[in-house]
């Protein structure tokens, strides 16, 4: 079984019916009920917990669910927010907490939580290039996804036999994308950038990373899988997974 969180909507389905085409098994959770259940109804491979990840009584919540599973196949960390969109000296420490809640604590302690069950598992951190290039007004974003790169790779190195990888998706067709179009706090040519790709159909499709996501968990070589930092962009893999109708856009 594969565990995604943030699996009611956006990349996290994508990736939980990619899965289910090649006939495995997956166990969504979110804090959306009807998304979760939209999504489950989808296959009769497709399970789902309602529970809040940033919150220990969630993950306390989703281990019991799976408390029967002695064997986890794959745990995608793919929950995140990009909230808030503010100038660093704006914002509020319960805004803060939260967004690193979801972005950095949920992928540490939930690991640990399923820990037992997670031998020979992969762990995948859905990550974000923003963790390397600060934008103007994503600075608790941007530290997250720099803290979840590290976490990565402190991972790796105090269990070699955990299989921990990270993943820039890139830019992704999702809820997400829609909130940044309409921030109020961003640099206006960053801002203009993020606009044009939706306008001109550039935004990579949810279905194209869901397969990107897929290959990954079940077709590269565990030496690979944590060998390195994937992205999407990176054409050198493109011809081991990339199949019409699925396109990645070159971004300028």
């Amino acid at each position: 079984m594969f565990v995604i969180t943030g699996g009611g909507s956006g990349l996290g389905r994508a990736l939980a019916l990619e899965l289910v085409k090649r006939q495995q098994a997956v166990f969504i959770v979110g804090r959306h009920e009807e998304s979760l259940r939209n999504t489950a109804q989808q296959s009769s491979l497709i399970e789902y917990c309602c529970a809040d990840v940033s919150l220990a009584s969630g993950r306390a919540k989703i281990a019991d669910k799976l408390a029967t599973q002695s064997q986890i196949l794959g745990l995608i960390h793919n929950a995140g927010i990009i909230d808030p969109i503010l100038p660093m000296a704006q914002i509020q420490e319960t805004e803060w907490r939260a967004c690193m809640a979801t972005n950095v604590e949920a992928p540490i302690f939930l690991t640990q939580t399923l820990l037992p069950q997670l031998t020979n598992a992969r762990v995948l951190h859905v990550g974000s290039g923003a963790a390397y290039f600060p934008i103007k007004g994503w600075g608790a974003y941007c530290t997250s996804k720099a803290a979840l790169a590290m976490l990565t790779r402190c991972w790796q190195l105090d269990d070699p036999l955990l299989l921990m990888a990270s993943v820039m998706p890139g830019i992704v067709d999702t809820a997400m994308q829609a909130t940044i179009r309409h921030a109020d706090y961003m640099d206006p040519e960053k801002h203009e950038f993020f606009c044009q790709l939706k306008k001109s159909g550039e935004l990579l499709s949810t279905e194209t990373v869901g397969a990107f996501l897929a290959w990954l968990l079940l077709d590269v070589s565990s030496e690979q899988y944590a060998a390195r930092e994937w992205d999407i962009y990176d054409t050198s893999h493109h011809s081991l997974w990339l199949r019409s109708p699925n396109v990645v856009p070159t971004i300028d």
